[in-house]
Parts: structure tokens; sequence; C-alpha cells
């Protein structure tokens, strides 16, 4: 598997750099100043009224809020492949 480069997150150009809406990424927060730690975040940008939105693990977060303390830089994760299949036998006959 080849790895991508972290990229620094541009929310003015991302129609023409990425990331696009919906699109699985981890976004790498890295402080400012020494106060605060690093942090990751794997979820997807959503637009919302005209504001972009980290929406991932149960937060959600504004990056356009978040430049102001951290660098941003973010990099694509792949989809994972699952079948969607019915539910087994064993599952239906203990609902019954």
């Amino acid at each position: 598997m080849l790895m991508e480069r972290w990229r620094p997150l541009d929310l003015r150009r991302r129609g023409e750099l990425g990331p696009y809406d919906g699109e699985l990424i981890a976004l790498h927060m890295v402080p400012k100043t020494s106060g605060r730690s690093e942090r990751y975040m794997v979820g997807r940008l959503e637009v919302e009224a005209g504001r972009t939105w980290m929406c991932g693990g149960g937060n959600t977060l504004s990056p356009a809020e978040m430049r102001k303390f951290y660098d941003l830089r973010w990099v694509y994760l792949p989809e994972d492949e699952v079948k969607k299949e019915g539910p087994s036998r064993s599952d239906t006959a203990t609902r019954a």
C-alpha cells in the first residue's frame, strides 16, 4: 500500500486541492503554542449552511476555528470494503 503524505488543509481551495465532502480523512492538529497537545481525528468534512465541519468519532468540530490554535494537516484514508449480507440463520432463530 502506498502511503500518502500529510498535506496542509486549505479551506479556501478545497474544491481544487481536496479533501472533498464525504471523503474519509485523518486530520492531524499540530498546536501553534506549547500549551496544547497534538491531536488526530478521523472523519469526513461536510458543508452545512456555508460552513465546513469535520464529523467523526462522535465529535464535530469547525476547522476554521481550529486553525486559530492548530496547524491542520490531512491525509486520505482508504474505505473498508465490507460485504453487506442479511442476518445469519442463528440471528433469525434467536429473534423468533
